[in-house]
């Protein structure tokens, strides 16, 4: 891409510019190049809005950049550009007031920083794809059915074509997506981002993880094996720590035992109990399976009679969100957290970025999206909607972010869009596996 780059400045006469403003091109005509599609403009205009400029963000006529230099040289437009793989150019340009020097030094800064970042690169995401069964009361099964963690449900599954993510049924609120003379077969749509840490409910949680609007019983699964144990006279250890975000709570009745907990394999090394034959176990609801299974390892050895609940009620969720953050960000040289919401999806990408020390950028808004945050050939896109606490409509302005960092970084060199899903789903207990296939 970086030989297809190419930077102009261009004095015009037919572009006005009033004294205090920036105007930024949403489409434009190159004298060479013809005609430039501008995926970026919203960032330029969210850091010209937060220098204090005026902006006047629009289509420019062919003429803007193509007076015939009649009259006096009104104005000045900086701008870069460079070829698409599938044809055509993109381009970034933003015009001022030739007299008016704050904003002119402006413009070039502006499209200076930007155009040092312009390269091919991958934007990957992560997907929840969690069922949402009707839930009867209080989350239990419904009389007559057999509801299993994660089981089939009338949820809408969402696909990656190479238009981006397709969502069957469109959400009433997702705008309709910008107007661009030759649209790419690799860009995706406005409403590229995956629905990631919302569903139904907006950022409200069952223990387990699972959003409150599905049928996952794993957590009234668990206190009822917890309770059953008890009963019959056995300790119980709680194995596994929930991962941060999940809905907590999953005890609503006190216990009438002794009940310890056990987060760790070292804790499990050193754990001590009254009788080794009369030991059970429990999985936290929201622990991260993989986590949990090794630490009931340890257990299982130093506690051959060790019994407890059965592993097909236990809820997969945040394993395999774990799993898919962690396969994304072993990619990824930057992490970028859109939304001001939370869930359990960016509480596990954010613990594991630490751990890891991946770059971090919390995008809020798309003025705080600066060049440095997108130097990268492989960045994570995470976002979250905050909260409606109200009940009411989100707030389309925040809800947003997310599609326009998508939408804004496909306009800063050519953009492959990848999203990530894992998804685990407990088969009947009478399933026949398929033969083997051999190659040999």
């Amino acid at each position: 891409m970086n030989r297809s780059k190419r930077s102009d400045v261009f004095p015009s006469t037919s572009l006005p510019v009033p004294p205090g403003t920036v105007a930024v091109a949403t489409r434009w005509w190159h004298p060479l190049r013809g005609p430039m599609d501008c995926p970026a403009h919203p960032l330029l205009a969210a850091h010209a809005r937060q220098a204090g400029f005026t902006v006047d963000a629009r289509p420019w006529e062919k003429a803007a950049v193509n007076g015939d230099d009649r009259g006096p040289v009104g104005t000045t437009v900086v701008a870069v550009s460079y070829e698409r793989p599938e044809g055509g150019h993109r381009g970034i340009a933003l015009a001022a007031r030739s007299e008016d020097g704050a904003a002119v030094a402006f413009v070039h800064r502006q499209i200076e920083s930007w155009q040092a970042v312009l390269r091919t690169r991958r934007v990957l995401y992560v997907s929840e794809e969690t069922p949402l069964s009707e839930a009867s009361p209080e989350g239990s099964p419904r009389p007559g059915h057999t509801s299993t963690p994660h089981a089939q449900g009338p949820w809408a599954p969402t696909t990656w074509t190479s238009g981006g993510l397709h969502t069957p049924a469109s959400h009433p609120h997702t705008p309709a997506a910008p107007h661009h003379p030759t649209p790419s077969l690799s860009r995706p749509h406005l409403s590229s981002v995956p629905p990631q840490g919302m569903r139904a409910q907006r950022a409200a949680w069952l223990p387990c993880g699972c959003p409150a609007a599905s049928a996952c019983p794993s957590a009234a699964a668990a206190e009822r094996s917890l309770h059953r144990s008890l009963a019959r006279g056995d300790e119980v250890v709680i194995v596994g720590a929930p991962v941060a975000g999940t809905g907590g709570g999953w005890l609503r009745r006190r216990p009438a035992g002794t009940v310890k907990r056990v987060v760790s394999e070292a804790e499990a090394e050193k754990l001590t109990v009254l009788d080794p034959e009369r030991l059970s176990f429990v999985v936290t609801p929201g622990a991260v399976v993989s986590g949990a299974t090794a630490i009931l390892r340890v257990l299982r050895r130093r506690f051959p009679r060790l019994r407890g609940q059965h592993p097909w009620e236990w809820c997969y969720t945040t394993d395999d969100l774990d799993t898919a953050v962690g396969s994304v960000l072993g990619q990824s040289d930057a992490l970028l957290v859109t939304g001001n919401g939370d869930s359990p999806l960016v509480r596990t990408a954010l613990a594991r970025a630490a751990r890891s020390g991946l770059r971090v950028r919390e995008v809020t808004s798309l003025d705080r999206l600066r060049p440095q945050d997108v130097d990268a050939a492989t960045i994570t896109v995470l976002h979250t909607p905050a909260p409606d606490h109200t009940g009411g409509a989100p707030d389309h302005r925040e809800e947003g972010t997310g599609r326009d960092v998508s939408r804004v970084l496909d306009g800063l060199g050519p953009t492959g869009h990848i999203c990530r899903t894992v998804r685990s789903t407990p088969l009947p207990s009478d399933f026949k596996c398929p033969p083997l296939i051999s190659n040999a």
